[in-house]
């Protein structure tokens, strides 16, 4: 597994606030927190409220309840703790990113942008200089790596344990047939008059007849139907048998590609049918599906123990939250 590529994702949401907390000096600011004596500054804080703002998609002068923008603060500031807590303990483990990689990595994130004034005014905008831009960097490639560190030593997933997935979930792994049907239908609602139903019975034995004989479904279907479907030609998204609507399952069950229904009444009225195809089903065998059950749960596995690992950072650690929230 490739455990890099796993931190950044965890740590996707916090991006934005670890950006925060490399943009500026802590010490020339008011402090809201200390991790082992390192400060956490207010103007940090707020970059990372203003990042959870935006990957929310809030406005905070449109937020209803006060409570709901401390929550978003407070986790505001824990990830600004667990960051701080995961690049320390980076650098007591001596897994410290060289300039070497912090260079390829900074030249890989410029030959993304768009144009090449984009790169500088994107960190420009995030907050940074130079300097600050590469302390990031680094601190963020020594966290991968540290991460990566703990899922290597506590994340494992056995054959038994990928077998007993893959037989607990076959929704994942088999799928059942599809029918590919068509309907048009004429609405008679039960209860009105008996000319009206008569008149609805008749028109749609009409359309079965221009069907039978080589009539377009797609057509007859937009012009006619009373159903939602017409505007797709009467065509239902492809489903297994059990998924489609009640009174069509009994006809449907029985029919062939290409072939047209009887007449179907029901409460709301006269239908038709055309089974256009099966789609056999389908099942992925285990030795296939074993790498990506593998990666899937290691990815959980890997979210946890990270988790775990920075709350025993924290636990073991003095932090001091400076100001109330």
């Amino acid at each position: 597994m490739n455990a890099a590529l796993l931190f950044r994702r965890l740590a996707l949401a916090g991006a934005l606030a670890i950006l925060a907390a490399s943009a500026a000096p802590a010490a020339a600011q008011s402090s809201v927190a200390r991790v082992n004596g390192v400060a956490i500054s207010q103007e940090q804080l707020d970059r990372a409220f203003e990042a959870g703002l935006r990957a929310r998609g809030l406005n905070i002068s449109r937020m209803q309840r006060p409570e709901q923008a401390r929550d978003i603060k407070r986790e505001a500031l824990d990830v600004l703790i667990r960051d701080e807590l995961l690049w320390q303990q980076a650098q007591r483990d001596g897994v410290i990113a060289s300039d070497e990689e912090v260079d390829r990595t900074i030249e890989r994130a410029r030959a993304q942008a768009r144009d090449p004034g984009a790169f500088e005014r994107g960190i420009a905008r995030a907050g940074f200089d130079a300097a600050g831009y590469r302390a990031y960097v680094r601190r963020m490639l020594s966290a991968e790596r540290y991460a990566q560190r703990i899922v290597e030593e506590r994340v494992k997933v056995t054959d038994a344990e990928i077998e007993s997935y893959y037989r607990g979930n076959p929704q994942h792994f088999n799928t059942p047939e599809r029918l590919h049907v068509r309907t048009i239908g004429i609405a008679a609602p039960a209860g009105q008059a008996a000319a009206q139903r008569r008149d609805a019975r008749t028109r749609i034995e009409a359309l079965r007849h221009e069907l039978a004989t080589g009539g377009d479904f797609d057509r007859l279907a937009r012009q006619n139907s009373d159903d939602p479907t017409r505007q797709w030609g009467g065509a239902l998204d492809p489903a297994p048998l059990d998924r489609l609507p009640e009174w069509m399952r009994p006809q449907a069950a029985k029919m062939q590609p290409g072939e047209l229904s009887p007449v179907i009444e029901t409460s709301a009225g006269f239908h038709l049918l055309r089974l256009d195809k099966r789609e056999p089903a389908t099942s992925v065998p285990l030795e296939e599906a074993r790498q990506g059950i593998h990666d899937h749960l290691a990815r959980e596995r890997g979210r946890n123990a990270i988790d775990a690992a920075a709350k025993e950072l924290r636990a073991a650690a003095n932090v001091e939250i400076l100001v109330p929230l």
